[in-house]
């Protein structure tokens, strides 16, 4: 317990200091600042700020029959930066660590469009305030508590030495309707943050999902934070037969991030001095020619610092191990859980993350995606500020994405209340392209699971645009308005797959199975429908809450085309020998310096063939896109394409070579989209830049959740149960004083 003690000693001297040193400071917020940044809206120009107002008619006309609640999340900044993008300067002038950090490290926001409003549409907006965002508030960049205490952003994800990592909800909303209820909620979702259900009408958080000890954390076991690092699925699934949600929680092998305790001890108790040896080390290491070198002399440098304390860890241990839960809600009481194993017995190991799973009428689907969203990239800098440290980092720590999507099959029948374990079965072999979203038909006659996956060929998700990144094409240095970015440069097409999977031989059929893939006339000025870079995808029943889709029929996807400024030096080296390679390295240069623009393409999955495509204006970005049926059913029109498609738009503005940009949702005939978009709306105070997933409700109704969670009685938990006694009092007297008065 002594060496418990003298662990947090140095951390409570630390705080005592910096309330000396630092009074409340009178510096302007960072949405006050008057420097220009946010005079016009540049690519990444988004607002943080919480509105209500009536969205206006730009062009065209609404229809008369589109309805129901229009969702969708982003990432919108921290609670220094007043929105996007991260400035390089802090109101004082000095240099500003969150500069570059990446978009998807940010607090979520969720705007919400009531179509059911009349006169006009209604737009509402609203931070994801968890309790971990009030932390970060109340002890943001300016004021006394900053310092030690303070969140950075450290690579994906943003972190307190003293609380642990921000949960940002920042990613997607999932419709949930349990047994009892008449109107649906919503789920916002991270990959590394238990989901919380909000209120669909007032987008207020109602409850957690599960209470903090039903999670399993997975930073190392002597680190008692408050806010642990939960990992789980971004897309969780419901069952709108049994009205049941099921999700997640995982850890990695503890391999993948060896250094991170000594590096968070050395953070703790030596902060300055190991900088400065951790800098002379990148001085001396950044630019060698041999990576195993640099490997080495990293892992010795590592080797000869002073070791954690082990004694905190030893009542945790089993929060170092590798885990896999599967968890099961029915929203009328405590989340249930069970161990996951493959059929040898043995832990899943998940080497990437587990971003989407899959539902069908008999099975969850696991994969292991290729979204590297875990520790060895969450934990990416511990001096944001300092980019050589930076560069080093990023070199030893990025691998490419598995070539390849590992896929785990449980048995809803193996779903056994009271029992410890489920199985999931590994199929004998893996899709051979990698994925980060799919779908499912829910019906799986026979046994057999048809799975449509997006397979981003040869591109980084998880990479983000650095300071000092340079173009592949012609070694400038990239824009520094694309700074923050995904640097989704594609190195080659993507795929859309239909698969074909046999439960009863756990065999991935791929005779039976079909990919489509097309670079387009990339040589002309209308590609047609093509296959570049896809991100995102809708049809009719989406993750509804309500109904559930035998077989989906037809799907609509956007294409981001390429971009000169996304894809770097960095990522082309990544990916040049990718091994499933359609396009040569030259023709990848030359579409990607041309700049293909965004597109929307509709395939019927019978055939897996295209058959309507609308391309954008260059400069114009779809940022989403979701299928919304029509009010009034038509019976001439097939009831898959018997809707609109509503899109967040970031549409580009030329004047004198300048862009700038502006924010609109657009509306398409969803049997018609080569017409074009037949609405476009905005409003003055719509300011997105890069917006993530969508969803639909037939309608924004309350909550009608009974069973919540009291973020009081969970929080004195888990304060109760850290191992560390000697700053127990100084988190109760900051929860009470900061967290507990913003939840009833």
């Amino acid at each position: 317990m002594k060496k418990k003690r003298n662990l947090f000693r140095k951390v409570r001297e630390f705080i005592k200091n910096t309330f000396k040193k630092d009074p409340e400071s009178n510096l302007p917020a960072f949405s006050e600042r008057a420097d220009g940044d946010y005079g016009r809206q540049g690519l990444l120009t988004t607002s943080r700020e919480e509105f209500e107002a009536e969205l206006q008619i730009l062009e065209g006309t609404l229809p008369d029959d589109i309805f129901g609640a229009f969702y969708v999340s982003l990432p919108v900044g921290s609670v220094n930066s007043g929105g996007l993008p991260f400035v390089s300067k802090n109101p004082d002038d000095t240099r500003n660590a969150e500069h570059g950090s990446p978009i998807m490290n940010g607090d979520g926001i969720v705007i919400l469009v009531d179509l059911n409003h009349v006169p006009a549409p209604l737009v509402k907006t609203k931070l994801m305030k968890t309790p971990c965002y009030y932390a970060d508030e109340a002890t943001k960049w300016g004021t006394k508590h900053h310092g030690l205490m303070g969140f950075h952003n450290m690579g994906i994800t943003r972190m307190s030495m003293v609380f642990g990592a921000r949960n940002e909800l920042n990613t997607a909303t999932v419709p949930v309707k349990f047994k009892g209820q008449n109107n649906s909620s919503l789920l916002a979702t991270y990959d590394v943050g238990r989901p919380f259900l909000l209120d669909s009408k007032s987008l207020e958080i109602v409850t957690p999902v599960g209470k903090c000890s039903d999670w399993m954390n997975a930073q190392p076991a002597m680190v008692p934070w408050p806010f642990g690092i939960t990992q789980t699925s971004a897309h969780p699934v419901f069952d709108p037969v049994t009205k049941e949600l099921f999700t997640v929680n995982y850890s990695r092998d503890k391999s993948s991030f060896t250094h991170m305790e000594q590096t968070i001890h050395q953070l703790r108790t030596n902060r300055a001095a190991f900088k400065d040896s951790l800098e002379s080390l990148a001085e001396e290491l950044v630019d060698h020619p041999d990576h195993l070198h640099i490997k080495s002399k990293v892992h010795d440098f590592f080797k000869k610092l002073p070791a954690p304390k082990k004694g905190a860890a030893k009542e945790q241990k089993v929060k170092g191990e590798v885990f896999m839960y599967l968890f099961k809600w029915d929203g009328n009481g405590p989340i249930q859980r069970w161990d996951v194993v493959d059929q040898t017995g043995e832990n899943l190991i998940i080497d990437e993350c587990m971003h989407q799973m899959g539902i069908t009428e008999d099975f969850i689907i696991l994969t292991d995606c290729a979204f590297k969203f875990a520790m060895d990239l969450l934990f990416d800098n511990p001096f944001p500020g300092n980019k050589l440290i930076e560069r080093l980092i990023r070199r030893l720590a990025t691998v490419r994405m598995e070539p390849y999507t590992h896929t785990y099959i449980i048995k809803k029948s193996d779903i056994i209340e009271g029992a410890e374990k489920v199985t999931a079965y590994k199929l004998k072999k893996p899709i051979p392209l990698e994925t980060i979203h799919y779908s499912c038909d829910y019906a799986n006659p026979g046994g057999i699971i048809t799975l449509y996956g997006v397979h981003n060929a040869a591109t980084c998700v998880a990479e983000w645009v650095r300071t000092f990144d340079r173009r592949a094409t012609d070694g400038k240095p990239v824009d520094p308005e694309y700074y923050s970015l995904f640097a989704v440069g594609s190195m080659d097409i993507s795929r859309l797959g239909k698969w074909k999977i046999n439960t009863n031989t756990w065999d991935l059929e791929i005779e039976n199975s079909v990919i489509f893939e097309d670079p387009g006339k990339y040589k002309e000025e209308n590609l047609g429908p093509n296959t570049w870079t896809i991100v995102l995808y809708t049809f009719r029943d989406m993750i509804s809450s309500e109904k559930v889709v035998p077989t989906i029929k037809q799907l609509w996807y956007v294409s981001d085309g390429t971009d000169n400024n996304l894809l770097t030096k960095f990522v082309y080296r990544l990916y040049k020998n990718y091994p499933h390679r359609k396009l040569s390295l030259d023709v990848i240069k030359e579409v990607t310096k041309k700049e293909l623009p965004f597109s929307v393409t509709r395939i019927n999955l019978e055939t897996m063939q295209p058959e309507d495509y609308y391309q954008c204006a260059p400069k114009t970005y779809i940022r989403g896109v979701q299928f919304i049926p029509r009010k009034t059913p038509n019976p001439n029109i097939p009831e898959e394409m018997d809707g609109y498609l509503f899109a967040p738009v970031e549409v580009g503005i030329e004047s004198g070579g300048t862009w700038s940009f502006t924010s609109q949702f657009w509306i398409f005939d969803a049997q018609d989209i080569a017409k074009g978009p037949i609405c476009k709306m905005g409003h003055e105070k719509l300011v997105f830049g890069f917006t993530l997933h969508t969803s639909w409700l037939p309608q924004a109704a309350p909550s009608e959740q009974q069973y919540i969670i009291s973020i009081k009685g969970d929080y004195e938990d888990v304060i109760r149960h850290l191992p560390i006694k000697a700053e127990k009092q100084f988190l109760e007297d900051f929860f009470n004083d900061h967290i507990y008065k913003h939840f009833s």
